[in-house]
């Protein structure tokens, strides 16, 4: 008796094991095929792979989210079930028991989207898979640099933002100079700016840096903000800032009285004079101070002088003695 049902128990088993076996067989390999991203009013064509492993197939069910929005069931009248969901068309001329072609996709149209795959009599083997899709509304305008100058000294601090406005999702934003990635530490991000009246994100990201001597190729700065969105959207805007060179100044012997001079320097010393340049050296020259001829002329009118009164004082003299 016990050796009876061993056997029987042995043959459920089997049986279970061989139902299992061909269960599992019976559908292999499913996975979709969903855009990452959309631009807002394209297409989206939608794809869900499977093998049926020779099986015949019952259905196959698409879903955003729990909502199933469309049916294939190739025994039933009609093959294919359509159920209203907000931001999905469906283009039947363009979908079958694979694929799916969405139409004129909106912001709400992005979601979780799935695919649920169904073997025939007797198994009834379903499997799902999924993945996520999300619409895209670019920005209409390349990203903007603001708050630099036009020149920059070294050991100058430039500060600037990037603005890329108005899109879904906020754009990635990221800095270079000179085509070549930033140090983190010069980079200050901001969150996202959202406008609740376009449902619309505006990105902005900052930097802080102090210039040096290898900022400058040619006596030019690359200051680049790019900005990214996914795969389907690139856009870059540049500036050069020009490095500022030291002036150097010449200065010129000023207008100063002579005479001074000549008191402190005599003609034989011939003194030295300096000038200072931009980078606070000392520039020397020899000086010669000549005096004005129109000293000369005061001392002739003294001498003039004085030797006529010596002549009213002799004849003075001469006649008081007569």
């Amino acid at each position: 008796m016990h050796r009876i049902l061993g056997i029987q128990c042995g043959f459920q088993v089997l049986l279970l094991t061989s139902i299992f076996a061909e269960m599992v067989n019976s559908l292999r390999d499913v996975y979709v095929t969903v855009p990452t991203a959309v631009r807002r009013g394209d297409t989206a064509l939608l794809i869900c792979h499977y093998d049926l492993e020779g099986d015949a197939l019952y259905s196959v069910k698409w879903y955003k989210g729990r909502q199933e929005f469309y049916g294939y069931t190739p025994k039933e009248m009609p093959t294919m079930k359509i159920f209203t969901i907000a931001g999905i068309e469906i283009i039947k001329s363009l979908s079958n028991e694979s694929h799916i072609t969405l139409a004129d996709v909106q912001l709400v149209s992005s979601g979780r989207y799935s695919c649920e795959v169904t073997v025939d009599a007797p198994s009834f083997h379903t499997f799902i898979s999924s993945a996520d899709m999300e619409v895209v509304e670019l920005p209409h305008h390349r990203p903007a640099i603001v708050g630099t100058r036009p020149k920059y000294r070294i050991r100058d601090s430039v500060r600037a933002n990037c603005t890329s406005r108005l899109s879904k999702p906020a754009a990635n934003l990221t800095w270079s100079i000179n085509n070549l990635p930033v140090n983190p530490s010069y980079v200050k991000h901001h969150k996202a700016l959202k406008s609740h009246e376009h449902n619309l994100e505006t990105a902005v990201i900052g930097i802080q840096f102090v210039t040096n001597r290898y900022h400058f190729i040619d006596g030019k700065l690359k200051l680049k903000c790019l900005a990214t969105i996914h795969d389907i959207y690139i856009q870059s805007t540049e500036k050069s800032l020009e490095e500022e060179k030291p002036k150097i100044y010449t200065t010129k012997t000023p207008n100063v009285n002579y005479m001074n001079f000549h008191l402190n320097y005599p003609h034989d010393q011939n003194p030295t004079m300096y000038s200072i340049d931009a980078f606070g050296r000392k520039n020397s020259y020899e000086t010669e101070f000549y005096e004005p001829e129109s000293s000369y002329t005061s001392k002739a009118s003294y001498s003039s002088i004085v030797e006529l009164l010596v002549n009213l004082l002799t004849i003075a003299a001469l006649i008081l003695y007569l």
